[in-house]
């Protein structure tokens, strides 16, 4: 099999995986905790944008999910996988309460 095939190939398990956990986070299947261990134990889903995931909670949004990021100084840019502890209980945190009014 050529390279070109084999990056293909890895490309699409890549976006197939990214694509399952923000769908279970969006239809409620998954919460942010369940989408952090899925990160820790699979390198793909890790591989994931974190603001995609928080986007994708139930009655969260982007404009919250990227307001919530920046106050608890979590970059856009940062994959699932390397939120540090404390941010992921923070985020898991502000997410829980009620949204603003």
């Amino acid at each position: 099999m050529s390279d070109q095939i084999v990056a293909f190939d890895r490309a699409f398990e890549a976006r197939e995986a990214i694509a399952k956990i923000i769908g279970a986070v969006r239809s409620g299947e998954a919460d942010l905790s369940a989408a952090f261990a899925a990160a820790d134990a699979d390198p793909l889903v890790g591989r994931c944008f974190a603001v995609k995931v928080f986007e994708a909670v139930p009655e969260i949004g982007k404009v919250r999910a990227r307001r919530t990021m920046a106050d608890l100084g979590i970059p856009e840019d940062i994959w699932l996988h390397q939120v540090p502890a404390d941010k992921r209980a923070a985020i898991i945190a502000a997410f829980a309460g009620p949204g603003p009014l």
